[in-house]
């Protein structure tokens, strides 16, 4: 697996959300230019892409891209702001962090801190922001119909935000609360380490997120001298995606964002060396909190590795070293038992200087040999380096950019345009777009440049295990660890590895289609047999040479139990591990292979390009019943897997009560540490035995969607079911897990006591069926419930960093659900302060205004109406449709109209219903952190669990 073009490390601070001075190695510089190519091809798209493109600079120097389809589901905008965490201030550490957190709390013009995510929450719409090193990117979506009025408000946090005093205390200990939420995870845990091992007088070397002792007495003169040293409009990019008409957009723009100071502040430069080259192997060994065992080779990259956009040497060496393909580097760890995942890339953490990262997920032979692994990763980067540029490799990118320029869906939404701001903040404004596309030109030269920093001297390495010796602890996270700098052969061997045969360059890819034709509609054909079942459509929207199938096989009922559960566990690993390899291939041509093993079913997803879809599915069919997996492999494999399931206590908070609420509510769904003594016992005789046993009895589910005629598609369903070859089995013999039949004024409830250090409440009520007035009702409470809960436990109260309320649908049942984590208050104090706000919610929905109630319909209206944006997503709902729903192919439509008769009063009514003691349907589920105590004993052990649901009805 390679990195994606953008590191997700670059990306650390998430929040719906410090001294002012720039430090002493920032320096403002004017704009970097980044040199164009010679020669750009013409876009060609897709024939029914209607995307229209605009981009501008306003006069302050704010970049602008428009982006107008008729056929987004939502309008977005996202604003990026060139300066971010590397800006901090030494004595100020998180201060870009908590200015962000302090943007979302009040401007001038809408001084009330609620507002702006009030008036998107009412509007079908979320917000979110992020603090990366050198960014900070704010980002809305919201129906298209409220564009407007959130483009107006968005702008005001950069125009005249208020900072007010009478909040920055509180919004501190929501910064705090998120430091504390990720302070047992191994990521941030890692990350942090690595960032206090590089040179002290670099930004790098820095603590991103903030706590209250970096941040305390921050005065509100440090936030707005902060602000001002580094917002301006210069810096910043605006990426504004919606449904209306350009004009229209860039009219909204410069209205909006025109009154953005320019302050003249032009790009930060950092030095680009953070870590000097040493002759010695410098090795940090860290004690995770999970039951982790990995090696992290990280290389620093003193270059703007953005000037290479045409040819992208590093994402091409990121390609090789990642690939999981015959030959590669982590076919030979597998090979010798020393690994079971590989990761590799680079991306730019600031415009002077990035680093190049590979990640080995290693096996407890891997971890003793540890030394081997080094080896054969220099092997690996040393045979690059004396088998020169890969110029075939380079075109197959090439080819596979302009295949997926044209036909692969861009997305939309928050995602498209966070990702277009920040493609602008790096690339020329012309075809920044463009750029992820674009494989322009073969630079030899520059991949040399990339390669000759893979070198020992130039290496930063991390051992992540449990058991290693630390003499350490790093101050902010708490992590143990121990430092080490070899000088002696550990170092000297990795200069001159000795070849590995068995490492060779990719071989080309059988999958990269040579040529790609769109075929004439044919009608709808559908197949319904004991053993098989096919829906069938042709695609006439898309018009991509393109094809999505799914196949779910129904196990018997009779295979209902635990270890069946555990057994499908393996099974799924087994199978992806068997095909990686080709489904690697095959995804670097642009087809994409899922595969899910539950109690739900065993599930197939096969979609991308026809031409070579055939060829995929037939090497996935072979392999599901009889595959050849090594003893080897398999230890390997288990070992990943039982310490995966062994890491269960130590996840977040809600992570495990959510596994407490589904095992409860849920029939024949198991938690991991209830699978975990049996999955120490499975073997690989076992696993194989129960893949043949699996698919004896059951019956095939179908669905095949896009450019293939209908003859194709029951080719296709047909030559797949032959590989199965199921016995069929009464409907009511099929395996299809069923939810608790709860009864009025019942109460259920589990309380446990959790090993980390988050307490966790996590709330339920059952709203009722699948009828279209209560899906109605429920997309409305989702609209509706989320803003004043998240206000009041969160932004009022300050209960803990992550807050939820909303209402969602399970199994053809309506809920509403409220969840609170928090480090400082104990799950029955969380649940007391809940209930007592819960209570007005029938209330406070009566007493919505009309405009308000207006809005809150509006936006379920503009949910409902989302059209499909890709050939694999249409699949994936005719699918859900078809099986999940008895083909009820006018569920939508009754919705609409349900929702048209949905009134206010209504609402109200229903939802005192849901939440009235005589007629509620309530679980409850408590998770104490191993510092708070429950004011009464857990309630429910897993035995008693068992014992209660076998009494229990499920439907």
């Amino acid at each position: 697996m390679k990195l994606g073009f953008l590191s997700v490390l670059s990306v650390l601070l998430l929040a719906p959300g410090l001294r002012a001075e720039t430090p002493a190695a920032v320096a403002p510089q004017p704009p970097a230019t980044v040199p164009a190519p010679a020669v750009v091809p013409p876009l060609v798209r897709a024939p029914n892409d209607l995307s229209e493109y605009r981009r501008f600079t306003l006069d302050n120097g704010l970049k602008v891209i428009l982006v107008s389809d008729p056929r987004f589901n939502q309008s977005a905008a996202s604003l990026a702001v060139g300066a971010g965490s590397l800006a901090d201030p030494k004595d100020r550490q998180g201060l870009a962090h908590f200015t962000e957190h302090m943007l979302f709390l009040g401007t001038e013009k809408y001084p009330a801190p609620g507002e702006y995510s009030a008036f998107l929450t009412a509007n079908g719409g979320y917000d979110n922001a992020y603090t990366a090193e050198d960014r900070t990117n704010f980002h809305f979506q919201i129906r298209h119909e409220a564009f407007a009025g959130a483009l107006e408000r968005f702008a005001q946090f950069f125009i005249a935000p208020l900072f007010s005093p009478k909040y920055a205390e509180r919004e501190m200990n929501a910064v705090n609360s998120e430091y504390q939420r990720r302070l047992e995870n191994d990521n941030w845990r890692e990350n942090n380490l690595q960032n206090m091992l590089v040179d002290a007088a670099h930004p790098a070397h820095h603590f991103a997120i903030g706590d209250r002792e970096t941040l305390g007495g921050t005065t509100h003169e440090e936030l707005l001298a902060f602000y001002r040293a580094h917002y301006s409009a210069d810096r910043m990019t605006l990426a504004v995606l919606g449904k209306a008409s350009l004009d229209q957009m860039e009219q909204w723009v410069r209205a909006d964002f025109a009154a953005i100071p320019d302050r003249h502040l032009g790009v930060i430069h950092y030095p680009p060396e953070y870590l000097k080259p040493k002759p010695a192997l410098r090795l940090a060994r860290m004690t995770p909190v999970k039951d982790l065992r990995q090696l992290d080779l990280s290389f620093p990259l003193p270059e703007n590795l953005r000037q290479f956009y045409a040819s992208k040497p590093a994402e091409l060496i990121g390609f090789i070293l990642g690939s999981e393909g015959p030959g590669s580097l982590l076919t030979e760890l597998k090979a010798e038992g020393l690994a079971t995942g590989i990761s590799a890339g680079a991306y730019s953490r600031a415009e002077d200087f990035g680093t190049f990262e590979l990640t080995v997920s290693l096996t407890p032979s891997g971890l003793e040999h540890y030394s081997r692994v080094f080896d054969l990763v220099f092997a690996a980067i040393n045979q690059l380096k004396t088998a020169g540029y890969p110029g075939y490799l380079f075109h197959e990118r090439q080819a596979m950019g302009r295949l997926d320029e044209r036909y692969a869906d861009k997305g939309e939404g928050i995602d498209r345009a966070v990702g277009l701001a920040n493609l602008m903040q790096d690339y020329p404004l012309a075809l920044a777009e463009r750029v992820p596309y674009l494989w322009l030109e073969e630079n030899p030269a520059a991949y040399d440049q990339i390669l000759h920093q893979l070198r020992p001297d130039n290496l930063l390495a991390t051992l992540v295990a449990k058991g290693q010796p630390t003499d350490k602890v790093e101050h902010y996270y708490g992590t143990p660890y121990s430092y080490s700098e070899e000088t002696g052969a550990p170092y000297t061997r990795l200069l001159n590895p000795p070849a590995v045969a068995a490492i060779q360059l990719p071989k080309p890819n059988p999958f990269i289609p040579q040529t790609v034709t769109q075929l004439p509609l044919e009608p709808l054909h559908l197949i319904d047999e004991p053993t098989l079942s096919l829906y069938y459509a042709q695609d006439t929207e898309f018009e991509r040479p393109m094809v999505g199938e799914l196949y779910r096989f129904r196990l018997a009922r009779s295979l209902a139990s635990l270890r069946t559960a555990v057994l499908l566990d393996f099974y799924q690993a087994c199978v992806m591990e068997v095909l990686n390899e080709t489904a690697y291939t095959a995804g670097e041509a642009g087809l994409h292979f899922t595969l899910a093993a539950n109690l739900e079913g065993v599930t197939i997803g096969i979609d991308g390009y026809d031409a070579s879809l055939n060829r995929l599915r037939d090497v996935v069919a072979t392999n599901l019943v009889d595959f050849k997996l090594s003893p080897e492999r398999f230890a390997a494999l288990k070992d990943r897997l039982v310490r995966e399931l062994g890491s269960f206590p130590v996840t977040e908070a809600y992570r495990i009560v959510q596994q407490t609420r589904t095992a409860t509510l849920r029939e024949f769904h198991f938690r991991p540490d209830e699978k975990l003594p049996i999955a120490r016992e499975v073997s690989l005789a076992d696993v194989e035995a129960f893949a043949h046993q699996l698919y004896a009895q059951g019956k095939i589910e179908a669905l095949v969607y896009g450019n293939v005629t209908g003859s194709a598609a029951v080719t296709a369903a047909r030559r797949f079911g032959s590989a199965l070859h199921p016995s069929p089995v009464p409907d009511s013999g099929l395996l299809r897990r069923r939810l608790l039949v709860e009864i009025p004024a019942e109460s259920v409830r589990t309380s446990e006591k959790l090993a980390g250090n988050n307490s966790c409440y996590w709330r339920e009520y059952a709203i009722g069926g699948d009828t279209p007035e209560l899906r109605a009702a429920t997309l409305a409470f989702a609209n509706f419930i989320n803003e004043p809960y998240y206000s009041e436990m969160r932004t009022h109260q300050q209960l803990g960093y992550i807050v939820w309320g909303g209402a969602d649908e399970e199994e053809k049942n309506n809920f509403a659900y409220f969840v609170i984590q928090s480090g400082e208050h104990p799950a029955d104090e969380l649940e007391a302060k809940s209930d007592a706000f819960i209570t007005q919610l029938p209330d406070l929905l009566a007493a919505t205004p009309d405009a308000t109630w207006a809005t809150i319909i509006g936006g379920v209206r503009a949910k409902l109406e989302e059209k499909d944006k890709t050939i694999a997503a249409r699949a994936g709902r005719f699918f859900d449709l078809a099986y999940n729903h008895g083909a009820d192919w006018n569920r939508r439509t009754e919705t609409l109209a349900a929702l048209d008769h949905l009134t206010r009063q209504d609402a109200a009514e229903i939802l005192r219903r849901t939440l009235a003691p005589a007629t509620r349907k309530m679980s409850t589920f408590l998770g104490f952190a191993r510092q708070h105590e429950p004011k009464a004993q857990p309630t429910t052990t897993f035995t008693d669990r068992a014992a209660w649901k076998r009494s229990r009805l499920f439907e």
